[in-house]
């Protein structure tokens, strides 16, 4: 008898509170909190997948808000495949261009499945979160063409590559493909078969090479991550242009390819997501001989850097004019930012200059497999778009000795920075990612399409700071951006640790991203003002 007046009295006490919490609005538990499109649009990976678990939006919702801003600053996608060799200015003027096919209609069906899977329990990693995948990574049933005339026909993939694997595995939703310079060889985006991509947060500007339209669908807010791929700086260029984290894995990391000068890795908007996507992808795989075991995790949050020591190189000698105020200004607000999280800042000095650092690295790049990307060229030259031709002829004839000279400047590069950095007691190097980001989304070897430093104009291959950890392929660079230029474009620095030492790259940077105010946050959002 007892039993049943407690049991009675008991849930009348629990409808009654479930009938004042409807009526009040009191608890989010029962009603779904309303975001904007936009706010879905650019909102991090780690949250979104709490909102999801919470019934707060679905993967569905953020698909829907992301196509809607594709839709709207995009513009067309090059669906005939037509040469533009005649329109390159013009197709697409003012708008972003960063993608050259969707998947939209297979996306929406993964997005639901994702929603319930999100009801019932039974969710992934990356479930529902939505990947730009760059025209390099195979995809089954997608063509990769590397912005090419030549392969514009290509046959599609047969099956996934190693890391499309991994992130299909954990539930990520593949919603496009994103464009590329023609055979990744230049560090801006633009081919004759797609067009220029231009950067969000002034489409004046470019949005950096090779992975340039996956940065600029993440900036957009097209997407909430993407891939990219890295062998002379095509993670850490666009990241460093459009306001993102990006990681350069070491060798052997994440399944690539067996080509030491090269990595795939992640882009994303924030740390934490750079951290989950690289987690994700990290690890041994069947399908490449050179990774690495075991798998090495990446968390979310890191030891303070306080007390330890971080070394700083401007880098002010890899130019003979010196680096752009832009570039020297982000190196300073760096290094108050290390000191605010109480690093102790070494300041030095690498032994290490364009002129004499780039034609080394560039004839032992080629002289590995890569150089299959020039096939055709002789046959077809009038198809090629004018850097490739232009980067042949600074390969110039390949010898052997090519590989020998890059192996001796590589030892040489090693010892530097060992002694100068690691042996010294310090965790990790920061230096800048490029000369200037200032760079023409038309970049070309004309005087109206070039990149000027401190008045004088260079080769673009001189002024990307990256293609030095390509060479020194073992080190672990983690890029991220530290503020806006005066024309509003993202300036970034590069955190290197030593080789396969990933956690204190990841480490410096989770200090910095607390220290230094983030962008795509408070109103910091691309605006795709269109200034020179």
């Amino acid at each position: 008898m007892h039993r049943f007046i407690f049991r009675k009295t008991l849930l009348a006490f629990m409808a009654g509170v479930l009938i004042t919490l409807f009526a009040t609005g009191a608890s989010t538990v029962f009603a779904k909190a309303q975001f904007s499109q936009d706010e879905l649009a650019y909102m991090p990976a780690v949250k979104l997948i709490e909102l999801f678990q919470k019934g707060e939006t679905t993967p569905s919702e953020v698909l829907e808000a992301q196509i809607s801003r594709v839709k709207k600053y995009n513009g067309e996608y090059n669906v005939s495949r037509r040469d533009l060799v005649n329109e390159l200015d013009t197709f697409n003027a003012g708008k972003v261009n960063a993608i050259t096919f969707d998947t939209f209609d297979e996306a929406r069906k993964l997005a639901k499945e994702a929603d319930e899977r999100y009801r019932n329990g039974t969710a992934r990693r990356l479930e529902g979160i939505t990947i730009g995948i760059k025209d390099e990574n195979e995809v089954k049933g997608w063509r990769v063409d590397a912005a090419s005339l030549l392969l514009k026909d290509h046959e599609p993939c047969t099956a996934d590559g190693a890391m499309i694997q991994k992130l299909r595995k954990e539930g990520a939703i593949f919603v496009f493909q994103t464009t590329v310079p023609e055979q990744y060889l230049s560090p801006m985006t633009w081919s004759r078969l797609y067009g220029v991509s231009r950067n969000p947060w002034n489409l004046y500007y470019g949005t950096g090479g090779s992975s340039g339209g996956s940065g600029a669908a993440l900036a957009a807010g097209f997407c909430t991550l993407a891939t990219g791929s890295d062998m002379g700086g095509s993670i850490r260029i666009p990241s460093a242009m459009n306001g993102l984290y990006g990681f350069k894995p070491p060798f052997g990391r994440v399944a690539t390819s067996d080509n030491t000068y090269e990595t795939l890795g992640p882009m994303a908007r924030t740390f934490g997501d750079m951290a989950l996507m690289q987690d994700v992808i990290a690890g041994p795989s069947p399908e490449v001989h050179s990774t690495i075991r075991p798998k090495l995790d990446y968390p979310q949050k890191y030891a303070s850097i306080k007390g330890q020591k971080v070394a700083v190189a401007y880098c002010r000698n890899w130019l003979q004019g010196g680096l752009s105020q832009e570039a020297n200004h982000a190196m300073d607000s760096t290094v108050a930012a290390l000191k605010k999280a109480g690093a102790q800042v070494e300041l030095i000095e690498l032994d290490v200059s364009a002129e004499n650092f780039m034609p080394t690295y560039f004839k032992g790049l080629m002289s590995t497999s890569m150089y299959v990307i020039f096939d055709g060229l002789d046959k077809h030259r009038d198809k090629f778009s004018s850097y490739v031709k232009n980067l042949e002829a600074y390969a110039g004839k390949l010898t052997p000795q090519d590989q020998v000279n890059a192996e001796l400047m590589l030892a040489k590069l090693h010892r530097n920075v060992q002694q100068k950095v690691f042996e010294k007691g310090c965790i990790a190097l920061i230096m800048p990612t490029l000369a200037t980001p200032h760079f023409p989304a038309d970049l070309d070897a004309t005087p109206d399409k070039a990149a000027q430093v401190r008045g004088k104009t260079y080769s673009s291959t001189n002024l990307m700071l990256t293609p030095i950890w390509n060479l020194a392929s073992r080190y672990p660079v983690v890029a991220m951006p530290v503020e806006l230029s005066a024309k509003n474009v993202p300036v970034g620095v590069q955190i290197v640790s030593n080789t396969y030492d990933d956690l204190n790259a990841f480490r410096v940077a989770y200090a910095l991203s607390k220290t230094i105010a983030p962008l795509y946050k408070d109103g910091r959002f691309p605006d795709f003002r269109n200034v020179k």
